[in-house]
C-alpha cells in the first residue's frame, strides 16, 4: 500500500495509535515509514457523515491494514 498525500485513507481499530474506532484520515503529511510496516501521518480525519474535523492530526498506522478509500482535494 502507498501512502500518498492528498488521500483518505481507513484504518481498523486496533491497527493504529491513539483512537478508538475506524480511523479515516485525510493525509496531509507522510512523516516517515518505521519498522515492521508502520508509518507516521499527520491529517484530518474525515467523520461518518462526510465533516473533516479542524485540527489535524498524528496517527502512527499498520501499513498492511491501509485501505485507499477516495482521492480528495478537502
Amino acid at each position: 500500500m502507498s501512502l500518498i498525500v492528498g488521500h483518505v485513507i481507513r484504518v481498523p481499530e486496533g491497527s493504529y495509535t491513539f483512537g478508538t474506532g475506524t480511523l479515516m484520515l485525510h493525509v496531509s503529511e507522510v512523516i516517515g515509514r518505521g519498522p515492521y510496516e508502520g508509518a507516521e501521518l499527520k491529517g484530518r480525519e474525515v467523520r461518518e457523515d462526510g465533516s473533516v474535523a479542524v485540527r489535524e492530526r498524528y496517527a502512527f498506522v499498520r501499513v498492511d491494514r491501509v485501505t485507499d478509500i477516495e482521492v480528495t482535494s478537502l
